[in-house]
C-alpha cells in the first residue's frame, strides 16, 4: 500500500510541483528569518539615543537623566532586537510617571513619551492624589505647581469620590471666598469640610432627603443675613461650626472671640480646579 502511494506521488507532476513549491517557500522563509536575525544584530542599529518627550505640557518632575538611568538597567540589544517590555516597565516605575510609551525610531533611536501625574490633593496617609483621583507614590516636597494640595481623607478606595466632591464644594462655596482646607468622608460616608479661617461644616450623608448641593447653596446665600444678625445682637466672634444636615435650615456655633485678623488667607489657589 505504501509503495503504491509513493509510486503515485513520484509519477504525478502536479504533486511534485506542489511539494517543490512548498520546500522552496519554506527555504525562503527560513532564509529571511535568519537574515532578519543577522540584520537586527548589526552595529548600525545599535541604540545611540533615547529621546524623552512629554505627552502633555512639559515635564516638571521626571528628568531625562532619570529616564535614561532607568532604561540603562534593562536595555539589551539593538533598536530592532531590544525587548521593549522591560524598558516600559522600568520607566513606568518612576514615581511621577503616570503613563509611558516606548517605541523604536529608525534607525537607532528610542522615543519615550511620558505623561506625568498632576498632583492636586494629599491622601490621609500622606500619599499624593492626581487630577483623575489616582493615588501615586510621589513626594509632596517635589510638588512644584503654584497651587495648594488639598488634604482629603476617606475609606480605602474612595479617593476619586472625595476628589470629585471637593471640586463640587469649591464651586458651591466660592462666593464665601473661604477655600476648602480639608475634606473628610467618614467610614459611615458622611462628609465634613473645613474652610479657611477654621469654619467646620458638617454636611452629612448623600442619602439625606435634601440634596447636598441645595443645603450648601442655602448656607452660602444666608451668610450675609446671618452676619448682620450676629452683629446686631452683639456677637463678636464668627462662625466656627455649622451643621447642614437639616432639610430646611442649619444649626451653627459661634466663637467666643473674634477670629485673628492678622493671619490672612493664602492667595494661592487650590490645585483641585476642574479638569480642562
Amino acid at each position: 500500500m505504501m509503495l503504491d502511494v509513493l509510486r503515485d506521488f513520484w509519477n504525478s507532476p502536479a504533486r511534485m510541483n506542489r511539494a517543490t513549491g512548498m520546500l522552496v517557500g519554506s527555504s525562503i522563509l527560513v532564509a529571511l528569518a535568519a537574515g532578519g536575525v543577522w540584520m537586527a544584530q548589526r552595529q548600525v542599529f545599535a541604540i545611540e539615543r533615547v529621546v524623552v518627550d512629554a505627552a502633555r505640557g512639559e515635564l516638571r518632575h521626571v528628568s531625562a537623566a532619570e529616564v535614561h538611568a532607568a532604561i540603562a538597567e534593562v536595555l539589551n540589544g539593538t533598536v530592532l532586537s531590544a525587548d521593549l517590555d522591560p524598558v516600559h516597565r522600568s520607566v513606568q516605575s518612576i514615581p511621577w510617571v503616570r503613563r509611558a510609551t516606548v517605541r523604536r525610531v529608525w534607525p537607532n533611536r528610542l522615543l519615550v513619551r511620558i505623561e506625568e501625574h498632576r498632583a492636586v490633593a494629599m491622601w490621609t496617609d500622606g500619599r499624593l492624589v492626581n487630577d483623575v483621583g489616582e493615588i501615586f507614590p510621589g513626594q509632596a516636597a517635589d510638588h512644584e505647581d503654584p497651587c495648594l494640595l488639598l488634604p482629603i481623607a476617606g475609606p480605602a478606595g474612595s479617593q476619586r469620590l472625595v476628589l470629585e466632591r471637593a471640586r463640587q464644594l469649591s464651586e458651591w462655596l466660592s462666593p464665601l471666598n473661604r477655600p476648602l482646607q480639608t475634606l473628610t468622608l467618614s467610614e459611615q460616608y458622611a462628609w465634613t469640610a473645613k474652610l479657611a479661617g477654621g469654619l467646620v461644616l458638617e454636611l452629612g450623608r448623600d442619602t439625606l432627603a435634601t440634596p447636598l448641593e441645595e443645603r450648601v447653596r442655602m448656607f452660602v446665600r444666608t451668610q450675609s443675613w446671618l452676619g448682620r444678625r450676629l452683629a446686631a445682637s452683639g456677637e463678636s466672634g464668627g462662625l466656627v461650626r455649622a451643621d447642614l444636615r437639616y432639610a430646611t435650615g442649619y444649626a451653627f456655633q459661634t466663637a467666643s472671640v473674634a477670629p485673628d485678623q492678622t493671619a490672612p488667607l493664602s492667595s494661592a489657589p487650590l490645585c483641585i480646579r476642574p479638569q480642562a
